[in-house]
């Protein structure tokens, strides 16, 4: 479907180009202009908006002007004339024309730029659709901050990342969401992880490390738990969910206790209650952990021998 929308809007480009080199209906006859004329023509299209008028101009040039040094200013202006009218694919296609014809372009760091951009914006907003434009575009965008330290387009390109990244860190955290939901937990789990080591700048990592912590706890690996919930209020203290691992935190302390001394582990239950009691003298549950110490701590009884039973 795409390619057949960007299939007829070549066709019409290439009838209106024909229609003005012959004359059609009351438009100019473009072959009667410089170059120059022309680029000044399609510029005011442009800059009125009128990007399909503007993409004859522009057309014209380039393709019937090939040795004249606007040559490369006609190109980029073809690129944001289709940027302009939402043609992001071909766009991106006049861009990296101008980048590979004309390396030594007062364009060519624009295009550059503006080829990135085109990617962004051609991809799907929903992140249930194919990103793999968005993602070209992040190592794009990386690419130019890199090689460009000094371009005045800098702010953009780190703006443009910083939105591109948020949007790929929404995707691979919605898929988590989808996955907590069904209780996968283990798939869920992959997927923060990945929010959490690919998009750590982002909005969505401190809520994927919350839920991290609380697939481990679910999973009854209550110490891992214990110690994604402490370390989640340690990083980020002043975030909406530091509420509920407050809560959670004491719990999962004495539930790895716990689970240490049902599974006969008794000197690592020790040590797991105790620092359970001194992180959390308040909590519900220290008497239960002190109980559980008295058991431990508790001498078994002597071995009755069959000598003993004599004297």
């Amino acid at each position: 479907m795409k390619q057949t929308a960007i299939t007829a809007i070549l066709l019409l480009l290439l009838i209106s180009v024909l229609c003005s080199f012959v004359g059609c209906g009351k438009r100019p006859v473009l072959t009667n202009l410089s170059a120059q004329e022309l680029f000044e023509r399609g510029k005011e299209e442009y800059n009125n908006k009128k990007y399909l008028r503007a993409l004859e101009y522009f057309q014209a040039v380039v393709y019937n002007y090939p040795g004249e040094s606007i040559i490369d200013t006609a190109q980029y202006y073809l690129g944001l004339a289709y940027f302009g009218a939402k043609e992001y694919e071909l766009a991106q296609v006049e861009f990296n024309r101008l980048i590979l014809n004309y390396p030594s372009s007062v364009y060519f760091q624009h295009a550059m730029f503006m080829k990135a951009v085109s990617f962004y914006e051609g991809t799907p907003h929903h992140y249930g659709l194919d990103q793999t434009d968005l993602q070209t575009s992040i190592s794009q965008f990386e690419d130019f901050i890199i090689d460009y330290p000094e371009s005045e387009l800098l702010p953009q390109a780190n703006e443009y990342l910083n939105r591109a990244r948020t949007r790929m860190a929404k995707k691979s955290y919605n898929s988590a969401v989808v996955y907590h939901r069904m209780g996968a937990y283990e798939s869920a789990e992959i997927y923060y992880q990945k929010v959490i080591d690919d998009y750590t700048d982002t909005e969505f990592a401190p809520m994927a490390t919350y839920y991290i912590a609380e697939m481990a706890y679910k999973q009854r690996r209550y110490e891992e738990a214990r110690q994604g919930f402490e370390g989640f209020m340690t990083v980020f203290p002043d975030h909406e969910l530091t509420e509920k691992a407050k809560e959670r935190a004491p719990k999962a302390a004495f539930k790895s206790g716990e689970s240490a001394y049902k599974q006969g582990e008794y000197g690592l239950a020790v040590e797991r209650l105790e620092n359970y009691i001194q992180t959390y003298p308040n909590h519900d549950k220290v008497n239960d952990a002190r109980v559980l110490l008295g058991r431990i701590r508790q001498p078994a009884p002597a071995e009755v021998t069959e000598e003993n039973a004599n004297s």
